[in-house]
Formats: structure tokens, sequence, C-alpha cells
């Protein structure tokens, strides 16, 4: 028999707030939602009450690297661990001497270097705690982004809905090649292992540590198998200088990776226009960050439905600059979501605080709930089953309790959701993770 969940307020993500409502479920899926006063009691095998609080669709995070959540706390005492540290000083001291300590370049060489220190348990263990830190700020549908396929298995198993991008590099028609036959192999192969909850794509990292060959080769094959593409695209200022210059301390950071230099196709080029050359361009393509973009870029952007992962928060920690909350808007309509990176580099993985962080009214609680929603959700073309509560998508939803004077609009001011459930299963319950 079918449950029911009521509240005081439901916001399923359709443009409507429903008051006094009660949200029906059967076996994992929404069937409908009813008023309170419709209810018949005998009909239902279980109804529970959570009486003045807001019912929202679980929320989706379009940029994450779970894989980074627990650097800090790595032990790193195992001999092999020390000998790891002693040779990244070395590569840091040898490729990077004399970048600025609030350099871009030297935090990502920092957090490569304290990640390859970890040992695959601890990598793990820090994997794992980014999914508890993400389901504990109802967030119930991610876009993870590794190079590794060794957390595959473990999203594969779990009720969080996924989509793995694999991040490639490559600096040379030869690497590329390597590359592209590697992430081929891996994704026919995870193809015919993966559960219904994950979904595979690909990350090219960014215009100037992934070789033009690699972006031809991928274009083709992703356009041909419809295969979602995500990129870091206009982030830095040593970004920029690579573009118009053809160097910039990128190459520091491509060597210290173990890359070799390359150069960019022109010079002088946007970074969109590099994308226009790479024939990129396509409603298939997401970007991220997107800090330097002019309004040429943004309006090129536009034309060509391409979707942003906003980010906000970890620009705002790592470049003292981020994209206006104002042109996201103007320039991607119902085609942008936000995201959080890490815990290396933002003080949380809460989705309403990186709305918080930039929204300042602009978004009333309807729109800025789709923001969390639905609108990602059809970025990662999962709106067939999750992103709103209506009939036969999965029940993924998050309870907030309210205080005797809230309503609905309080919702924005909560730190994080009383209740998670993913497919009517609770994984969090009274702010902690559910048995």
């Amino acid at each position: 028999m079918a449950k029911v969940y009521k509240a005081k307020w439901i916001i399923p993500s359709d443009g409507t707030i429903i008051e006094d409502g009660a949200l029906v479920v059967d076996e994992g899926k929404v069937q409908e939602i009813i008023k309170q006063s419709e209810i018949i009691e005998q009909n239902y095998s279980n109804i529970k009450d959570f009486k003045n609080a807001v019912i929202t669709p679980g929320f989706v995070n379009l940029h994450n690297h779970l894989q980074y959540t627990s650097l800090d706390k790595s032990k790193k005492r195992t001999f092999k661990a020390k000998i790891k540290r002693l040779y990244t000083v070395f590569k840091k001291h040898y490729f990077l001497t004399g970048i600025s300590k609030k350099s871009f370049i030297l935090k990502l060489a920092n957090l490569l270097s304290d990640y390859f220190c970890m040992t695959r348990e601890e990598k793990i263990n820090s994997f794992k705690k980014g999914i508890e830190e993400s389901l504990l700020s109802g967030t119930t549908a991610v876009a993870q982004l590794s190079k590794e396929s060794k957390y595959f298995d473990l999203l594969n198993k779990m009720p969080l809905k996924t989509y793995l991008f694999f991040e490639l590099f490559s600096d040379s028609v030869e690497t590329s090649k390597d590359e592209f036959r590697t992430i081929k192999k891996k994704i026919d192969k995870l193809r015919n292992q993966k559960s219904d909850n994950t979904f595979i794509g690909v990350a090219p990292h960014s215009v100037c540590c992934v070789h033009k060959r690699l972006f031809k080769i991928l274009t083709k094959y992703c356009k041909k198998h419809n295969i979602l593409i995500t990129l870091r695209l206009a982030e830095s200022k040593d970004e920029m200088d690579w573009l118009k210059h053809g160097f910039s301390d990128i190459d520091l950071l491509n060597e210290f990776s173990g890359h070799k230099k390359f150069e960019p196709i022109a010079t002088n080029l946007t970074p969109v226009q590099y994308l226009e050359e790479l024939n990129l361009l396509s409603k298939q393509l997401i970007i991220s960050y997107g800090n330097y973009l002019s309004e040429e870029d943004l309006k090129i952007l536009n034309e060509n439905k391409v979707a942003l992962a906003y980010c906000p928060r970890v620009s705002d920690n790592l470049h003292n600059k981020k994209l206006d909350f104002d042109e996201v808007l103007k320039y991607f309509p119902n085609r942008f979501g936000f995201g959080v990176n890490s815990l290396s580099f933002n003080k949380d993985l809460s989705l309403l605080n990186e709305l918080r962080y930039v929204n300042n009214g602009k978004l009333d609680i309807i729109e800025a709930i789709k923001y969390l929603t639905i609108v990602p959700a059809k970025i990662l073309r999962l709106n067939n089953t999750i992103g709103s509560l209506e009939k036969d998508k999965d029940a993924d939803f998050n309870v907030f309790s309210l205080e005797e004077n809230e309503n609905y609009n309080n919702l924005l001011d909560k730190q994080r959701p009383d209740y998670v459930y993913i497919n009517a299963k609770r994984v969090v319950k009274l702010g902690k993770l559910s048995n």
C-alpha cells in the first residue's frame, strides 16, 4: 500500500506551492500530491505528518570533487606516504619556485600533492565522507568529476543519483590518442555494469590542459553517442593569459602534473572563440565557473544552449572573482545550476548556501527551488526520473521543519533539511544520517 507524507507546504518544482498538502508515494515512486483533507486513512499503509514543514524535491549538484573532502584529515604517517610527501615537496620546489602563495596555480598544486600522498583507503573514506556531507545538505543527485574509476563501484551501489564525469588531460597528439582509447574502453565497460542510478560523461579538464587533438576526437565521439561533456572555462587569469599569449603559469602546473608544454590553436582568442574553433559548442556541453567571460562570449553560449555549473563561493575563494549572478540569470535562463566543488576550497557542500551567497532576493522561493532541482536535472537529462515531485518520478525529497511563525519563504534561511528521502527511503533523520 502507498505511504503519505504530510506537510504544511509542498513545493513540487512545477511552478506551484501547495498548502496543507500530502505527498503520496508507492514503491519508491511519487503517485500524486493531494490535499490533506482528501486523505482516507485506511487506503494507506503509513501516514507521516511533518506538520509545519516544507517538502521539496532533492537537490541536484552540478559540480563536485567528492574525493577531496578529507584532504586535511589524511594521516600520511606511513613510510610510503612520507616518501611521497618528500617527492611532491621537491617537485613543487623545482617547478613552482617563485609562484605566489596566494596563486591559484599553487593552490591546485598543493591539492594534487595532498591527494597524491593519501593511501587508497584514505581516498575511499574521503569520498564516502563527501557523499555523507552531500546527503546531509539535501543533495540527492551529484555530478562528480574524477579521473579515477575506483569510485564507480561505490556510487553504483548507492541510492544517490550520480553523473560520473571522467576527467581527461593530454599534451600532444600521441597522448590524446592514448587518453581517448583509455576513456572509450572505460566507458564501454562501465556502461554494461552501471546501475539505474549511475550515468557516465566526460570532463576534459580545461582548454589549457587538454590538447586540441583530444578535443576534436571527443567532440565527434560524444555527439555520435550523445554523451555529456563538462569542462572548466574562463576560470582563472592564468587561463586567460594562456589564451592571449600562448603561455602562462598554467604551463608550470602542467609540467608539475607530468604534462609537456603545448600551445593554444591560436592566440588572442576568447575562451568561447576557442571552443568554437574546436566545434564544442552545443547543448551537450556544461561549462563551469565562467569568471572571465565577456558579454559577447555569454551571448554566444546562450545562442548555443550551453549550460553552466555555477560555483560562486569557490570562484571568490580561489580567484577573488566570479561571474555576476545577474549575468547568469540573463544568459543562462533555465540552463544553469549550482556546484560546490569540494571542501578543499569551500566551507561546506550546501547548495542552499551557494544560492544564498549570490541571491539577495533576485529569485523568489519558487524560482530558487527550480534552480536547485528540476533545472539542473534537465541539464543532466535526468528530469524524467528526478527534479520534481510528479507522478511516476522517484520519490527523492527533502523536508525542512519550520518554526511556528515561519512559512515556506523561510526555507531559504535554513542550513540543511531535517529529513532526506531517496526513492522514499529515509537517508537523513533530524539532521543525521539514518542507520
